[in-house]
């Protein structure tokens, strides 16, 4: 597969420490823009909330998930921004999701686990995407 190829799909994962408490209305607002964003250049993924940190893997074309990866970089919402992975794919692992949110609430009840992985940034990486990963396969 040629590193080139703009359309060729990718995987991005990749985790950051929010600059300041995001409040319910906060995350509404981000996650109602990326969605939309996400469902018009058909990128797919999940993105998790918890402890003041953000998870997330972004499933698409490469030249799209550059892109948005790019912008990630430059929110003035994320610092210590760490990518785990960044790998080409044969299919996506969560195909019907422009973006599936999972916030502390939700954490809490799916997999509790997560919070303490989050608190460890960057040093649980491995743990960290195969419970991202997970949640495609109990939904």
């Amino acid at each position: 597969m040629s590193t080139d190829n703009t359309n060729q799909l990718v995987e991005l994962s990749y985790v950051s420490k929010a600059t300041q408490n995001m409040g319910l209305s906060s995350l509404v607002h981000l996650f109602d823009v990326a969605q939309k964003w996400n469902q018009a250049h058909e990128l797919t993924g999940v993105l998790f909330y918890e402890n003041g940190h953000f998870a997330q893997i972004l499933e698409g074309r490469r030249e799209d998930v550059l892109f948005i990866w790019a912008k990630i970089q430059t929110d003035y919402r994320h610092t210590v921004l760490h990518q785990i992975e960044l790998d080409e794919i044969d299919q996506k692992l969560f195909p019907h999701w422009a973006l599936r949110f999972y916030g502390g609430d939700q954490i809490a009840k799916d997999v509790p686990h997560l919070a303490g992985v989050l608190d460890g940034l960057p040093d649980h990486d491995v743990e960290l995407l195969r419970i991202m990963r997970s949640v495609a396969k109990g939904k």
